[in-house]
């Protein structure tokens, strides 16, 4: 059933939907298996469940979200409202930052092999159980997680994991982490740490001889935030003392939860080399007032894959309309800074992006009208308004046979519709 048919007959369908839950008889059906492309060549699998599984989905999130919302831990970020990416790499800047107690030196990038794919049913139903004691509900729930998937057109069936793509997936992927996160503040989170270097030293100084060994006694400062499947955990201590706690972490992700560490990627890092956490490479540096202070940038292989799909989008497609054209890339365009936008030092970068993008579109524009370039500046290449940068300001007609205009935003990625009709 596509989407047209189910609005069609919305209240019937939801009739018969609520009376298949009401007598236990609904079937979740296999998801659809689709493959995105990732960097590196690789792919991530997604399960596109059915409309009719994504409105019980849908609803079953409604009733599980608010119970667990209460239980996450607050370093938990991702698939969370109010919990985005650049919340957590505020919350990971105001963990390195250079104010005694708060300090940290080593840094666990910590990296779980094939989550969603790898999630214990058993395990993810006792966890469930312990806040829902509705048996039809964890019956429900136990048919949807192993409903299996379609993929060519065979069926395989689920004895692991979760899809990527299931509207309840993520909540799920949560679940089964907070266990972690649980743990994690039992025995590092809520535990005194070490004193600071300078009150030891002091200590000392004034003759206290059992300083040394008291201070050895208490366990390392750990700082930790969690974004779904990705986690970072800040040490205040050794790099030996790091690495006890990666092992630490391996052994009760694997015999706890039954998930394996990916210890080629888990590495552990000085905050002074940055380390790189949601696309974020953050790394502490001295300022050049002599402070230390943390910040985040743009990793220069993001920036350079970013730009080289740009270019390959304006390598081709000269069919396509201008209009059309300058649309995609505005699109793209904004969803990229628009997860960057909180990022240090980003004129840089971003200028680099907007001189790529303006250059390799006057070419493809000169190729698709056999223009010299010189010409169509004169014609297209204006400013928006006065005092602004000029830039690529189009008007004509879409594939569709829409008249439209479209102003390509320069500089700084900034982006404008021409609100007039042509």
């Amino acid at each position: 059933m596509n989407k047209a048919k189910l609005q069609a007959r919305l209240a019937a369908e939801l009739q018969i939907l609520r009376e298949e839950l009401l007598s236990g008889h609904y079937p979740p059906l296999p998801a659809r298996r689709v493959y995105i492309p990732k960097s590196k060549g690789k792919q991530r699998p997604l399960g596109i469940p059915t409309l009719r599984d994504r409105l019980v989905q849908r609803a079953m999130l409604m009733a599980m979200e608010p119970i667990w919302e209460s239980d996450f831990h607050t370093l938990s970020y991702g698939f969370r409202p109010e919990r985005s990416v650049h919340h957590a790499i505020r919350t990971v800047k105001l963990q390195l930052t250079d104010c005694g107690e708060t300090l940290g030196r080593w840094v666990i990038e910590g990296d779980l092999s094939s989550y969603f794919d790898t999630v214990h049913h058993r395990l993810l139903m006792k966890a469930v159980r312990r806040r829902i004691s509705d048996s039809r509900f964890m019956v429900l729930l136990w048919k949807t997680i192993k409903a299996g998937h379609i993929d060519v057109g065979l069926f395989r069936a689920a004895s692991e994991g979760v899809p990527q793509g299931g509207v309840i997936s993520p909540l799920l992927s949560n679940i089964m982490l907070n266990e972690f996160d649980q743990y994690l503040h039992k025995s590092y989170l809520s535990v005194k740490a070490r004193k600071d270097r300078w009150y030891w030293n002091n200590s000392i100084q004034r003759g206290r001889s059992t300083a040394v060994r008291e201070n050895w006694q208490w366990k390392p400062a750990v700082a930790y935030c969690r974004y779904a499947d990705d986690f970072v955990l800040i040490i205040k201590g050794s790099k030996a003392q790091a690495e006890a706690i990666r092992e630490e972490c391996r052994s009760v992700l694997e015999d706890s939860l039954k998930l394996r560490l990916n210890m080629n990627k888990t590495k552990i890092t000085h905050v002074n080399d940055g380390f790189i956490f949601l696309g974020h490479r953050i790394i502490r540096k001295r300022s050049r007032y002599g402070d230390m202070r943390v910040v985040s940038t743009i990793p220069h292989d993001k920036a350079r894959n970013f730009a080289a799909s740009l270019t390959a989008l304006l390598s081709g497609n000269d069919s396509e309309s201008k209009i059309d054209m300058a649309e995609v890339l505005n699109r793209k365009l904004k969803g990229w800074a628009t997860f960057y936008q909180f990022i240090d030092f980003k004129a840089k970068v971003f200028s680099y992006i907007d001189r790529v993008v303006f250059w390799k579109l006057a070419h493809w524009l000169a190729r698709k009208y056999r223009i010299g370039i010189a010409s169509l500046m004169r014609w297209w290449c204006k400013s928006p308004k006065p005092g602004q940068s000029k830039t690529w300001v189009l008007f004509g007609k879409t594939n569709n046979g829409k008249l439209n205009g479209e102003i390509l935003g320069l500089p700084q990625l900034e982006w404008k519709k021409i609100n007039e009709t042509f």
